[in-house]
């Protein structure tokens, strides 16, 4: 039987190289590719992740002003709706409500002064617009020495009590005109914010 020579394929490192590739200088060339490919990964997901995030970041920062923006927006439609409600109470209801309050309110401060005053003559003195309403509730008295007195110069929301030693005031014009400029106040201070932000 006839024997073939085989080429031999093995790594021999020929002795009359000047420079010999050693196995362990070949591993750490290895192991030296392998760490910056490693860290160039790390670097990589690092800095993708710092761009995420600050996208993430910029995206929440951008949802919170337009969150923001529509709260402003939806506040001020609702004072902006309310405005008109408000003006219509202060100049009309609240003022009807406080003529018919009136009558009553004198009342009650002429009864008071009258359980420690029995002997006192009380006048009243209102605007001719009261008086109906102010005899209707005094019609069934007849204890009380009471002379109803009519000023056309006062306004209808305004009442003068006298009694021989004292006089008192009533006054809810005032009351409702302090109610008229809070309201007034309180939504010239949101315009003035919606403007300002």
């Amino acid at each position: 039987m006839a024997l073939f020579p085989l080429e031999e394929f093995s790594t021999t490192i020929p002795a009359n190289d000047p420079n010999p590739v050693l196995e362990t200088s070949f591993e750490e060339h290895r192991l030296e590719a392998y760490e910056q490919g490693y860290k160039a990964g790390w670097d990589d997901a690092a800095a993708a992740q710092a761009e995420e995030q600050s996208r993430i970041s910029a995206d929440f920062a951008r949802n919170l002003q337009e969150l923001s923006f529509t709260y402003h927006e939806a506040r001020n439609h609702i004072l902006n709706s309310l405005k008109p409600l408000f003006t219509e109470m202060v100049s009309k209801v609240l003022p009807t409500l406080a003529q018919e309050a009136l009558p009553q309110t004198i009342v009650d401060e002429v009864l008071s002064v009258a359980s420690t005053q029995t002997e006192a003559e009380i006048e009243i003195v209102v605007s001719p617009a009261n008086r109906p309403a102010l005899e209707q509730l005094l019609e069934g008295q007849t204890t009380l020495d009471i002379n109803i007195i009519e000023e056309p110069t006062m306004a209808e929301g305004l009442a003068y009590l006298r009694f021989s030693d004292s006089e008192k005031q009533i006054d809810l014009t005032s009351v409702l005109t302090g109610f008229t400029q809070l309201v007034e106040g309180f939504f010239t201070q949101q315009e003035k914010v919606a403007i300002n932000g």
